[in-house]
């Protein structure tokens, strides 16, 4: 195995990269209950930083018998929804996106998206906050309900599309919650934290991140201290 191929940096989106408003979020996801006459009460009180979107929408359906035709209505509803109504103002682009982006470029690495997230509403979502980076590839909550597996898919992607078989150790997962620093622990991968979504530096510590960040600024000085 060649452990020196080129960094492979992945980025989580919502609370990492952007913040979608919750005046948004929730009355859309209510609305597409409504509509499909799903029962869940709960919605707007569930936690759901660092999840799937196929484990949020799918636990929507605990009173329906976790219906899979119900599952691919309310999906395909959401992300019509989503793509068609989410605009600039519903959205908050973190600071220090770009700068961090073209450092990593210039550093030769490989730069994804590792997120819980549908393909079709991260686009959505970048769209919205102007991020217009073309990532190399994603590992994308369609896949699979379990965030913990998504590194795992990016993994297999990096094998499928670049000429290196990947070391784990030389991938960084960069994300906002307990879940992120959990996933990369499992792949055996390194993590970055950050406190620009909902947890403080002492939650985010728990799960002992190589490096945890009020935000993405001057990844020349944070940077080495992960990759050494």
């Amino acid at each position: 195995m060649d452990t020196k191929h080129p960094w492979v940096i992945l980025f989580d989106i919502d609370g990492t990269l952007l913040t979608v408003d919750r005046s948004f979020n929730r009355p859309l996801l209510r609305g597409i209950l409504n509509d499909l006459e799903i029962d869940y009460p709960n919605m707007e009180s569930d936690p759901f930083s660092g999840r799937t979107d196929h484990d949020i929408l799918f636990s929507f359906l605990a009173n329906h018998g976790y219906s899979p035709e119900l599952y691919k209505k309310i999906k395909s509803t959401y992300l019509e929804r989503i793509e068609s109504t989410i605009l600039p103002e519903h959205v908050f682009r973190q600071p220090f996106v770009d700068e961090a982006i073209n450092y990593f470029e210039q550093l030769g690495s490989c730069i994804g998206l590792l997120t819980g997230n549908y393909p079709t509403a991260a686009t959505a979502k970048l769209r919205a906050a102007k991020i217009d980076y073309s990532f190399s590839f994603g590992a994308f909550g369609e896949f699979h309900k379990d965030r913990n597996e998504l590194p795992f898919l990016a993994m297999d992607k990096v094998k499928e599309l670049f000429d290196f078989e990947p070391n784990p150790s030389r991938f960084v997962i960069i994300g906002d919650t307990p879940r992120d620093v959990e996933c990369a622990k499992k792949a055996g991968m390194k993590s970055v934290a950050l406190t620009t979504g909902k947890f403080t530096k002492e939650e985010l510590g728990k799960g002992t991140p190589d490096i945890i960040l009020d935000d993405l600024s001057k990844p020349e000085k944070w940077f080495p201290e992960v990759s050494n």
